[in-house]
């Protein structure tokens, strides 16, 4: 096996319909459980069952990898009769549906900050913030290609806080326009590195309900590592003196945090960055593994222990919910959100369909992390071209997991969310996630299913849901 950690598959171009009798076997502390995706049940079973399909486990990144498990066409056609007889899923979303839904603005292209691993590092180079009248343009330009207004208006950079008046431009404009246009005005987000933020920002996010994330990529001495403020000093307590801002305030605030290898090798679990948050008071984090900087030697082997303690922390979170002191690990929001509505999601996520950036420059995007030469749908109020748009959103749609046999064939397909900025930071091309990204992603899904499993056959079920339905409001944006 190669040292260089693979990019993912490119779509057939040609549309299938998923495998019958799909399933898995998914564990939690207390019990084993089959899930079967086609109706999205956790059932019961005898454990002499279980123990029958023992090599269609699905708890260990190993077991997700692609291969043919034995006896599976005999399997598969047992469970299809069984979710013949299971409630259907209500319906999907139309594969080919398209319409802006959410839109981020790279409000801002400076930055304090030196982060090892920055994906905006040349874009920053601009030092440069968005024209006011670019942020109409770009807001004008999302809310014609919607269907019925935005979900949300998400701000990043840079460093979004040093744009904070162009930030309330926009706020007022979308809130407007889409007064307007009979729409509802969007969820407001802003991702800051926390450093900038003055008593007075504190007070507007409260007053218009935004929702925000401030980076702290774990304790100070793996924070002040990977996010430095330009001139080499750490930005932990600048951080942290802003977090209890907030918490004082009794303003809502999440953490995200990128775990990234340098984590792993200094001995910072995901748990320990988990544990090290709720230590500061936050009770909801948005931890993304930063996987596509894994290569050379010991690779794979580092991934296989990541995944293990990532779903360990997704296994903490559900049982959280089964206690008095709930917390929220975001990503793994989806799971529960696909298993509570039961709505198949045809694609892994909404870029290039439903999600758009736009750069300080009027340059736009299908995401903020899918930007080249390819995907430029080009400059919102100089060359638009509303052919080069409709063919770059139709090559997104022909990316949906109907594209992919091996999405086809994967017990987790109906559920599954992903990013495919992840396979466009490794290769520069329009792709389904790399099988062993997905294999992480599916020992989370199967850990999450599992820890549900044991809450909804528990004593402590009531309160595992009345947790759920107080901490999950819904919310109308994509993290």
């Amino acid at each position: 096996m190669s040292d260089r950690i693979p990019a993912g598959a490119s779509p057939s171009g040609t549309g299938v319909q998923a495998a019958k009798g799909r399933f898995s076997i998914v564990s939690g502390a207390k019990g084993d459980y089959i899930y079967l995706p086609e109706s999205c049940s956790i059932l019961e079973a005898p454990e002499v069952v279980i123990s029958a399909l023992d090599a269609f486990r699905s708890d260990a990144f190993a077991k997700n990898l692609p291969g043919e498990k034995p006896h599976e066409s005999a399997a598969r056609s047992f469970f299809g009769d069984i979710a013949k007889n299971q409630p259907p899923l209500p319906g999907s979303r139309r594969p080919d549906e398209t319409g802006v839904k959410d839109l981020v603005l790279n409000i801002s292209q400076i930055c304090n900050l030196a982060c090892s691993y920055c994906y905006a590092e040349e874009l920053n180079k601009s030092k440069k913030v968005m024209l006011p009248e670019t942020c109409r343009a770009a807001i004008d330009k999302a809310l014609e290609l919607s269907r019925n207004g935005l979900k949300s208006l998400k701000f990043l950079g840079g460093e979004p806080a040093l744009a904070f008046e162009e930030i309330r431009v926009a706020v007022d404009y979308v809130t407007e326009r889409s007064t307007q246009l009979d729409f509802a005005p969007p969820a407001f987000v802003i991702v800051t590195n926390g450093t900038r933020i003055t008593d007075e920002m504190i007070s507007y996010f409260a007053a218009k309900n935004f929702y925000v994330l401030v980076s702290l990529d774990g304790p100070r001495d793996i924070h002040d590592q990977l996010r430095p403020f330009s001139g080499g000093k750490g930005s932990y307590d600048k951080v942290y003196k802003t977090l209890e801002k907030f918490i004082a305030a009794e303003v809502p605030v999440a953490i995200e945090t990128v775990y990234t290898r340098s984590h792993h090798k200094s001995g910072f679990s995901v748990n320990d960055v988990v544990e090290h948050i709720l230590e500061l008071g936050v009770r909801e984090m948005q931890i993304t593994l930063a996987l596509g900087s894994w290569h050379g030697e010991g690779a794979y082997a580092e991934i296989e222990q990541v995944s293990c303690d990532f779903s360990e922390a997704a296994r903490n979170c559900i049982r959280s919910f089964r206690s008095d002191d709930p917390f929220l690990l975001r990503g793994i929001q989806f799971v529960i959100d696909g298993f509570a509505n039961r709505t198949r999601n045809t694609h892994v996520c909404g870029a290039g369909r439903s999600f758009m950036a736009v750069n300080y420059d009027g340059e736009a995007f299908p995401c903020y992390l899918l930007e080249s030469e390819e995907t430029s749908y080009g400059f919102i109020g100089k060359d638009w071209d509303a052919d080069r748009y409709a063919q770059i959103s139709k090559r997104f749609v022909e990316n949906g997991k109907d594209y992919h046999d091996t999405c086809g064939q994967c017990w987790a397909n109906e559920i599954c969310q992903s990013c495919l900025g992840s396979t466009f930071l490794l290769e520069k091309k329009i792709a389904k996630p790399p099988a062993w990204f997905c294999a992480v992603q599916k020992t989370l899904i199967s850990a999450v299913l599992g820890e549900i499993g044991d809450a909804l056959n528990s004593q402590d079920k009531n309160r595992f849901l009345d947790n759920l339905a107080a901490f999950l409001k819904p919310r109308g944006f994509e993290t």
